[in-house]
């Protein structure tokens, strides 16, 4: 494992407890001949997640995907990776997204303006099911827009351009790094986390609090099932492989 991208929210976040159990696994993968890179995919915002990661145990990451895929921000540079979003505008018109969803629907709602960004139109709609949602797609297609319509929870309907998921957006960074998909873990818990799962030679870690949509949506990626909640799955997976890891050292047993 040269590179391990989670979900924040419900994957290794829960409150403070989870979060300092991740933090004191993760300091441990430092140990091993080549400690992997750590990369949040999150639906947050970028200025949410830095604050969420200035104000908890969680440990600094290498990389934040932000916004379902929308933005990559290089932590060890404090920088956006401007060329993610060149790749994500051709066909894209936020100001048209907003016009077609609207007239879908007069339940769905706008999510705050920190929800939002140029690459992603957010919006709360309750309890809809896989027709309604293609109802969007489809009012969207026929306007000409290329987008991709996520829901996740029940609740959360977020309109982005077609490249960007969280799924698009790791195989970018890891093609920019190098890095092949047999060396890439992932784990998540909601339905938003499915393109991550998908993307072929990936191992992925689901933990036990995972939302139905999520495993119906990666049933074919036969991931491995934490029986674990939140980040206490993603170690109960991903020990093993570290401890593999560290083991592997060829200078371990040296003399000194």
């Amino acid at each position: 494992m040269l590179l391990f991208s989670t979900d924040i929210d419900g994957t290794v976040y829960d409150g403070p407890e989870t979060a300092a159990a991740f933090a004191d696994f993760w300091s441990r993968t430092k140990q091993s001949p080549e400690p992997p890179l750590l990369v949040y995919n999150t639906g947050r915002s970028l200025e949410d997640t830095l604050d969420l990661l200035s104000h908890t145990s969680l440990p600094k990451p290498d990389y934040i995907i932000s916004g379902v895929g929308t933005g990559i921000f290089d932590c060890s540079k404090e920088s956006v990776i401007e060329s993610w979003g060149t790749e994500l505008a051709d066909g894209w018109d936020f100001d048209l997204v907003v016009t077609v969803v609207t007239s879908v629907d007069e339940s769905i709602r706008a999510q705050p303006p920190e929800c939002q960004n140029p690459f992603k139109s957010s919006w709360y709609w309750h309890e809809q099911n896989e027709s309604e949602i293609n109802r969007i797609r489809t009012a969207l297609e026929t306007a000409g827009i290329a987008a991709q319509v996520i829901y996740s929870s029940a609740r959360d309907l977020d309109i982005v351009p077609t490249k960007a998921n969280k799924g698009n957006a790791i195989q970018w960074l890891c093609n920019r790094l190098g890095i092949p998909p047999d060396q890439i873990a992932v784990a998540g818990d909601s339905g938003n986390d499915a393109s991550m799962f998908l993307l072929e030679g990936v191992s992925g870690v689901i933990v036990a609090n995972a939302e139905k949509a999520l495993l119906e949506a990666t049933e074919s990626a036969n991931p491995t099932l934490a029986s674990r909640s939140c980040s206490e799955g993603v170690i109960e997976v991903l020990r093993p492989i570290v401890s593999k890891s560290a083991n592997s050292n060829p200078h371990q047993n040296e003399p000194a």
